[in-house]
């Protein structure tokens, strides 16, 4: 993955945006019922075993100390990426943001949140996380911090990062997992969704899933 300039971020991000807005325009369905996921048709996966999340302190956008505690409470996906990338971050977190809009059309009761960690903290500070991703929600989470705790936090869930030499303008490419995560109302690994993944499918699939767990959906 290639460095792009702040300008190109801001013309990837609007592109990926009108992209994924425009892709489907039928009508969601507000009133059907949420189903459950049936294993053979889904496009995520449902883990058998919830898994928990290590106890690490991170920084968010705001600049405040962010823990897995932060979950509780709340339905949100997660994804790890960092804010140089050219393509996979921008497309994703628009297809979260679309997820989300997607949802409220459904008149969904509680939104689920959106984090985004990054797994390049030398680059991504507070500030740049801020205004990365600012850029699809006011409502997403940027989460930065020292390098040891993001890679506990990376290793209790599965996802994979390379950081490549520099070249000689110190510019580095980072290659990631890509999948979108789901954590429950108690802080822990619910399902996730590996690419490619719309946002109707994260709605929809959302909707079932916590269909299938109505005692944490509530929350």
């Amino acid at each position: 993955m290639m460095n792009v300039s702040p300008i190109r971020l801001a013309l990837g991000v609007a592109l990926a945006t009108a992209l994924i807005a425009g892709a489907l325009t039928a009508l969601w369905p507000s009133d059907a019922p949420p189903e459950r996921l049936d294993p053979d048709e889904a496009v995520g996966t449902v883990l058998p075993e919830t898994r928990d999340l290590p106890a690490v302190t991170l920084t968010d956008h705001n600049g405040g100390d962010w823990t897995p505690s932060d979950f509780e409470g709340r339905w949100q996906y997660l994804f790890f990426g960092f804010t140089h990338c050219p393509d996979v971050c921008p497309m994703t977190l628009a297809t979260l943001a679309g997820a989300l809009e997607r949802l409220e059309q459904a008149d969904v009761e509680r939104l689920p949140g959106v984090v985004f960690v990054s797994v390049d903290p030398q680059r991504d500070t507070p500030a740049a996380m801020k205004t990365y991703v600012e850029h699809f929600s006011d409502d997403f989470i940027g989460v930065t911090g020292q390098r040891d705790a993001i890679d506990r936090l990376t290793s209790a869930l599965g996802i994979s990062y390379t950081l490549h030499e520099p070249d000689s303008e110190g510019d580095y490419a980072v290659d990631h997992s890509a999948a979108i995560l789901l954590i429950d109302p108690q802080g822990r690994l619910r399902a996730l969704w590996q690419p490619p993944h719309g946002r109707d499918v994260l709605a929809d699939e959302f909707r079932r899933i916590r269909g299938q767990y109505p005692s944490e959906g509530r929350s």
